[in-house]
């Protein structure tokens, strides 16, 4: 990826969102159901993660834009442009595009209602006691199964850690009861799982 700030080049997410104002007056509009001119867009760059997904030098990119709740139409112009806007010659190096729609991402899967990949309000009540309150928010009842996805804490905006957390509650499960755990362990095996690249950058 072109990108003229360095550091977004090996991160495994990129928010663009621009300066406060613009932020702002992005996530107004969405709120009152207008697509904005200069959405609120985040880009996972997994292939420098996963050198598999990448062909040669052709890297898969994942975006998506911060859009009206039901949103019909195709932000996919919007989202280049915003792309191209801190990375100059993007647009040129594209060699596919595959869309979905807030409509299709609500048929792929029923919890993304309206096309809401957060799954849900993400108030300061629900980043704590997602999805319901629950001394352990990962758990689902049924040994040995784990729930890592966006519905629980921290919640969708930071990248990873809803995984991570559950990888660790699932690691200490199969360590042993709490007075048994050797912290020393577990704490060992979940540098192992914690990505080596860099989680977030803004622009």
């Amino acid at each position: 990826m072109p990108w003229t700030h360095e550091g977004s080049r090996s991160a495994g997410t990129v928010h663009l969102g621009g300066d406060v104002e613009e932020m702002a007056a992005a996530e107004q509009d969405v709120a009152a159901g207008r697509m904005p001119e200069r959405p609120f867009v985040l880009i996972g760059q997994q292939y420098l993660a996963d050198a598999t997904r990448s062909a040669g030098d052709i890297h898969p990119l994942y975006a998506y834009a911060h859009v009206p709740a039901g949103f019909t139409g195709d932000a996919t112009e919007a989202i280049t442009a915003r792309i191209e806007q801190y990375a100059p010659g993007f647009r040129d190096r594209i060699l596919a595009t595959y869309v979905r729609s807030t409509t299709e991402l609500s048929r792929h899967n029923d919890n993304y209602v309206g096309g809401d990949i957060v799954t849900g309000a993400n108030d300061p009540w629900q980043l704590v006691f997602r999805p319901r309150l629950a001394l352990d928010p990962y758990a689902t009842g049924v040994p040995g199964v784990y729930l890592c996805s966006a519905a629980t804490p921290p919640g969708a905006g930071a990248h990873g850690m809803c995984g991570y957390n559950a990888a660790q509650h699932a690691l200490a499960r199969l360590q042993g009861p709490p007075s048994k755990i050797d912290r020393r362990r577990i704490t060992a095996a979940g540098q192992r799982l914690a990505p080596p690249w860099p989680l977030r950058r803004g622009l």
